[in-house]
């Protein structure tokens, strides 16, 4: 499965095992210090203990240096987020990716800098396979400590995030760290 460090690719096989990937490679990301290095410098100008301004300077930061692409017709890549910056970012390439591409590199930033993170799979559609719900989209919550509320951080959805998930039908939440 982990042939290629940089992608992760595989058959489609459901939401709860993209969920396992993106988790995996978040946490496997703290390990280095690139990830640790590019939060640093994102929050370089915001004040101590600003917990909110440094996720949403995060999440600003994907937002602007990340185009979405989606994947291969019947392949789940999801990009190591420490290959994405060590091998995109760091050398001034614009990295593309999907939405799970986008929550495994903004959790692993947000982990690095000590937040809690959890991941969400939303359905917009009322559809199951073999008796299981059918999720199609995969977003990053970031804890913030001082108003004791998870923040949506959805890159795919930007501005659009309220509606995009006002038309979802279900959600499911998974807990990283």
């Amino acid at each position: 499965m982990f042939k290629n460090p940089t992608i992760i690719k595989e058959s489609f096989k459901g939401a709860p095992h993209t969920v396992a990937t993106i988790k995996k490679a978040a946490l496997a990301a703290q390990q280095h210090y690139s990830v640790r290095q590019l939060a640093e410098d994102i929050c370089k100008d915001v004040r101590s203990k600003d917990y909110l301004s440094e996720m949403l300077a995060i999440y600003h930061y994907c937002c602007t240096n990340v185009n979405y692409r989606r994947d291969p017709r019947t392949i789940e890549l999801v990009k190591a987020p420490w290959k994405v910056i060590e091998e995109e970012l760091f050398k001034g390439r614009k990295p593309q990716g999907d939405c799970d591409d986008y929550s495994a590199l903004l959790a692993a930033l947000l982990l690095s800098i000590g937040c809690s993170v959890r991941i969400v799979t939303v359905a917009f559609k009322h559809m199951r396979y073999a008796g299981q719900r059918q999720y199609s989209h995969v977003f990053v919550q970031a804890y913030e400590p001082r108003s004791d509320q998870w923040i949506t951080l959805d890159p795919v959805a930007g501005e659009n995030t309220k509606a995009m998930h006002k038309r979802a039908v279900a959600a499911k939440i998974y807990p990283i760290a």
